[in-house]
């Protein structure tokens, strides 16, 4: 393979993973026409499973799925074979679709181009398939028809005016005779001109401006370089991106789009990547016009002329800040949980080895001290499991309630008896205490304990905590107060999010961060509301809401 050939070959696998549009490639063996290749984008968007497509039947993979389909794909059947026989590139009509196979009512518009790849001896051996939803423009195109479709009936309706239209009919006949011939010689011209592009590709396929038009339509940050690693070229995303122009990008000006603590170590791997003479990646933040830095994924490829001489790089921009935030999120996370359940596992161990030692006087007084402490630490490892498991059903839609009717007072009495036996706290219940509600009594049993735990914990100092229960139209609101610190208005927008956890003012605050954020869950799947309420120095209340029992 000629080194052209091969710098091809590598584009086209590189640029065709990164496409942002849905692209598919088929072996010119109708009627079967095999899948060859399929990019990231094609399988988000098509509308069946692949699955492991690849050397399969495009027509056994995609099939007919009701009588509007068949029409369908008889059309992408003609269109394969007419870009394979003629060796053009076709533009099918936009295929319309009533329904999916998952029977979504929503309508869909596609419209589908296949280019025919050849072989040196000008024969067809692959179809390049590029798929475009083009569904808001039909609907459109819908909408202005159905209206000109009433103006015209409307116009029916003005008898007055049927002489004239009649004369202007006559005279429309003769303007479309001129028209259709206008439009065959335009059909004429429309490909002498494709043939002009089709030669011109051909052309520009071995220089170094089919590179750069190639890159200057991707949808992310790219350029080339040449072998040393000085850039020579950036594409339009590079300069929406940062804001700035085509002679500071050239000079020194490229330096202020990378962030200061990430400059000197962009210079120095790049120039590593490029002394390699191997692609290289690594991570950078990246200011936009806007100001704001963000993440970007820097990769660097190189492209040979021959074996081992770099004749020019590639290089591309991915902004993964979005990435790179829930990454933090997540490691922080790790370091949180790592931490909570390491506390009671060690001081378990700790009572346990006691115990052991104890084993023959069971009946000292120190022995059931070991083991009510050694019950606290396994109901704390407990408490932070369960919070695990709840969050993982949350995220998988698997949390399931049995919902029935019960008096929400007494529930509350039951569950909250561990607060009134401490005899530091007054738990004060008041409202409605004969209202009824329907709702999962245990899920409901174990928001209140959060909340009221939340108070005991954020709020020691608050003598009384004050539930409150009372109707609100159709639905119950109960509302857990105390009389503690409270909580920075700055920070009430992110109590019930995954992971957050609001610290207390004078010590750590155990806890993963998950138990406002199980309790708002749990809520929203009753159809109720959840909602905080709070200003320093006098208090803080948690409310929800819950359905009255019918």
């Amino acid at each position: 393979m000629e080194t052209e050939d091969f710098e091809d070959v590598q584009l086209f696998e590189f640029l065709f993973e990164q496409a942002a549009v849905p692209l598919c490639v088929l072996k010119a063996d109708p009627p079967v026409f095999t899948i060859t290749a399929l990019n990231d984008r094609f399988r988000e968007t098509s509308q069946t499973p692949t699955g492991d497509a690849i050397g399969m039947s495009a027509f056994e993979v995609y099939k007919p799925y009701n009588e509007a389909s068949v029409q369908q794909y008889k059309l992408l059947k003609e269109g394969l074979n007419e870009a394979m026989i003629h060796g053009r590139k076709v533009k099918l009509p936009v295929l319309h679709f009533e329904s999916n196979r998952h029977e979504q009512a929503a309508p869909s518009w596609w419209q589908i181009e296949i280019t025919p790849i050849t072989s040196s001896d000008k024969k067809v051996k692959y179809l390049l398939c590029s798929t475009l939803n083009v569904t808001e423009r039909e609907l459109m195109r819908l909408e202005a028809k159905l209206a000109h479709e009433q103006e015209q009936k409307l116009q029916e309706e003005l008898k007055t005016a049927n002489e004239e239209l009649s004369a202007a009919n006559e005279e429309l006949s003769a303007i479309n005779e001129e028209l259709s011939e206008s439009q065959k010689q335009l059909a004429t011209l429309n490909a002498q001109l494709e043939d002009r592009i089709v030669a011109r590709t051909e052309a520009l396929a071995a220089s170094e401006k089919k590179f750069r038009s190639i890159l200057d339509s991707m949808p992310l940050i790219a350029w080339t370089s040449n072998a040393s690693g000085e850039v020579d070229f950036y594409n339009r995303q590079w300069y929406e991106y940062t804001g700035l122009g085509v002679e500071e990008s050239r000079t020194a000006g490229w330096k202020k789009v990378i962030h200061p603590d990430d400059r000197q170590y962009n210079i120095d791997i790049y120039r590593s990547i490029v002394e390699s003479k191997k692609s290289g990646e690594f991570e950078i933040r990246e200011r936009g016009a806007d100001g704001i830095y963000r993440w970007h994924l820097i990769r660097l490829r190189p492209f040979f002329t021959d074996p081992g001489v770099v004749n020019h790089w590639i290089g591309t921009a991915t902004e993964i800040d979005t990435l790179k935030k829930l990454q933090e999120q997540k490691d922080d996370f790790i370091n949180i949980a790592s931490h909570e359940l390491k506390t009671p596992l060690t001081t378990l161990k700790a009572s346990l080895q006691l115990l052991d030692r104890m084993k023959h006087n069971p009946l000292s007084d120190k022995f059931r001290h070991i083991v009510d402490h050694a019950n606290k630490s396994m109901y704390k490892m407990s408490t932070l499991v369960d919070d695990l498991l709840d969050t993982n059903r949350l995220r998988r839609a698997d949390l399931s309630l049995n919902k029935k009717c019960f008096i929400l007072s007494q529930l509350i009495s039951g569950c909250c008896n561990h607060i009134s036996l401490t005899a530091k706290h007054n738990l004060v219940v008041t409202g409605d205490m004969d209202v009824e509600v329907y709702a999962d009594e245990r899920a409901i049993d174990q928001v209140i304990v959060n909340l009221v735990n939340n108070a005991v914990k954020y709020a020691p100092d608050s003598k009384d905590i004050t539930i409150t229960i009372r109707r609100d139209a159709d639905m119950v609101k109960v509302s857990v107060s105390d009389q503690g610190p409270g909580i920075p208005k700055d920070k009430l927008s992110f109590v019930f999010e995954r992971y957050y956890r609001v610290q207390a003012s004078n010590s750590h605050s155990p806890g993963l961060g998950l138990g406002l954020f199980i309790c708002s869950e749990i809520i929203k799947k009753h159809g109720g509301e959840m909602g905080v309420e709070s200003e320093l120095g006098h208090g803080c209340t948690f409310w929800f809401t819950l359905p009255l029992a019918i």
